[in-house]
């Protein structure tokens, strides 16, 4: 789309400056010189009313294409996020739903964050490109397994890898999620500390008066 864009500017530069040639020479009796400069002029005033375009659109919304891609990524999200919502109700084991459904509690949480401040998708990207994905498809295999009637070793072994596995990425999601409220979490201190300071100074105390 871009290259598009660029290859209309330079066509349109380029006609201009062609029909400004035969324009200024005949049309008001210049020597060939002289139009030859006043079409290169022209040329140039295009080029640069472009440029200007260019940059004024890119310094009024610098960060559009990041942004778009943010919100892309958190549309994705919560696509996959809703199958795991679905999933946890197609589990047997009561400690199996707890687990998925603290997965899918804390996702949410993360998701929504990003929604609110898309800045903070640098803190919690690896969620979105690693984590999430890699959550469905072991919930998916877990569920598939669950379905089957025999559960033979082979079976059973699988189901305790994927527990395992939905276990140690809960643990991921829980790091991830401390880590993106650390600055919080220090920024409340520090303000906690900084009322606490200034109740103490403004307690009360009484003026001994001589009798």
């Amino acid at each position: 789309m871009k290259v598009v864009r660029i290859l209309k500017r330079v066509m349109i530069v380029w006609m201009i400056g062609t029909l400004t040639l035969p324009i200024s020479y005949f049309g008001f009796n210049t020597s060939l010189l002289e139009a030859f400069g006043m079409s290169m002029g022209a040329a140039g005033a295009a080029s640069l009313f472009f440029i200007v375009k260019s940059a004024h659109a890119h310094y009024r919304n610098p960060y559009r294409e990041e942004l778009a891609y943010v919100r892309h990524q958190v549309k994705e999200a919560r696509k996959q996020l809703k199958l795991i919502g679905n999933y946890r109700f197609k589990v047997r084991s009561i400690h199996m739903w707890t687990k998925i459904s603290k997965l899918y509690k804390v996702g949410k949480s993360m998701i929504e964050m990003v929604e609110k401040e898309p800045a903070r998708y640098k803190d919690l990207q690896p969620f979105f490109t690693n984590y999430l994905q890699a959550t469905v498809t072991v919930v998916e295999k877990y569920i598939f397994l669950l379905s089957k009637p025999i559960k033979d070793i082979e079976i059973k072994e699988s189901l305790h890898e994927a527990e395992r596995l939905l276990h140690d990425m809960s643990n991921k999601y829980d790091q991830l999620l401390t880590t993106a409220l650390s600055e919080d979490l220090l920024n409340l201190d520090v303000e906690m500390k900084v009322l606490k300071q200034h109740f103490q100074e403004q307690e009360y105390v009484p003026v001994n008066r001589t009798k």
